[in-house]
């Protein structure tokens, strides 16, 4: 074979390897930054729900109580900006999602069950636990 073609088919692998690496390298960087994040943020938001205002009776009862639901609303609100970005992802990153698919990651069901943990964060229940369970086997946290 001539040597431009050896030349060519260098220059084109080249060229394959650093679009893919373009296309899918930065998403699926981002998709384990945002990962990190919402792990951090999960175990920062391990928050008491706040106890019910008809029985706070004294002063300091109260005090607790405004802070838990300042702190309760600080998270919700962490949690709700991290589902938001999550569902956006899965949503603009098609090709990362069928790349991170295959080893268990899924960005969609993670965002949904983060919105739903930070509408359950102010109250007790089972819920919180099952939203928390399922944010953690989408993004396969290791409990």
């Amino acid at each position: 074979m001539q040597w431009y073609v050896y030349l060519l088919t260098v220059a084109a692998t080249g060229a394959f390897g650093w679009f893919a690496i373009e296309f899918l390298g930065r998403p699926i960087r981002k998709f384990f930054e945002l990962r990190r994040l919402v792990r951090y943020q999960i175990l920062l938001a391990n928050v008491p729900a706040p106890q019910a205002r008809e029985t706070c009776v004294t002063s300091e009862q109260i005090k607790r109580y405004d802070i838990d639901l300042k702190n309760s609303r600080e998270a919700q609100r962490i949690l709700r900006d991290l589902g938001a970005r999550m569902l956006a992802f899965g949503e603009s990153e098609t090709a990362a999602c069928i790349a991170i698919k295959p080893f268990g990651f899924d960005p969609s069901i993670a965002g949904h069950n983060l919105i739903g943990l930070s509408n359950s964060l102010d109250r007790y229940g089972t819920d919180r636990a099952a939203f928390r369970k399922d944010v953690e086997a989408a993004l396969r946290f290791k409990s």
